[in-house]
């Protein structure tokens, strides 16, 4: 009985699986400042995105790709019953216009579009966050030590399907921060 090459894919599909998934670690928090500006406390931070060869590619064959960034105040010790006085995703995504040879940034929250000649220059913006209102003080117990979590990611899930399970197997597409924290005292 001749058998096909069809017994192989099992085979592939394991070793694939067993392949180390480490994290690209190409996105960095710069910098982070927390200040308080009529009753609010505002974000002002600096994330710096370097894409690694795989998305730099795909951005630059016209798929879109989609940034996200998670922000979070808690208290340092919670119950898990607990609400955040504050939880927010900012999502962009940014895409590239052969025709137009323009790299165009979509801020998920507003829509608002900017247009940008390099990868460079447009990655730069992106990474410009600017005081961003997160919560009043008054939503802060008085005493209770809170922080900011932050993390920025490369959203796989927003890429094409076609795309998703070589992302999620790949190594060049797992680009994130990881969560950071800074303390934040009412």
């Amino acid at each position: 009985m001749k058998r096909g090459p069809y017994w192989l894919l099992p085979i592939l599909l394991m070793l694939m699986l067993m392949l180390p998934l480490t994290q690209a670690t190409a996105f960095t928090i710069k910098d982070v400042q927390i200040i308080q500006i009529d009753n609010v406390y505002q974000l002002n931070a600096r994330i710096d995105y370097q894409l690694s060869e795989q998305a730099h590619e795909a951005l630059n064959n016209g798929v879109p790709l989609t940034l996200k960034v998670q922000l979070l105040v808690e208290k340092v010790w919670r119950g898990f019953w607990e609400p955040s006085p504050f939880t927010t995703t900012l999502s962009f995504q940014i895409r590239y216009h052969a025709l137009t040879e323009l790299y165009r940034i979509v801020d998920g929250q507003t829509g608002d579009e900017q247009n940008f000649v390099t990868q460079d220059a447009a990655l730069h913006a992106l990474g410009e966050i600017t005081n961003l209102p997160m919560v009043s003080p008054v939503k802060l117990a008085p005493g209770e030590a809170y922080q900011l979590r932050l993390r920025a990611d490369l959203d796989i899930e927003s890429l094409p399907l076609p795309l998703q399970p070589l992302a999620y197997l790949g190594r060049g597409w797992k680009l994130t921060t990881g969560w950071s924290q800074w303390p934040l005292q009412p």
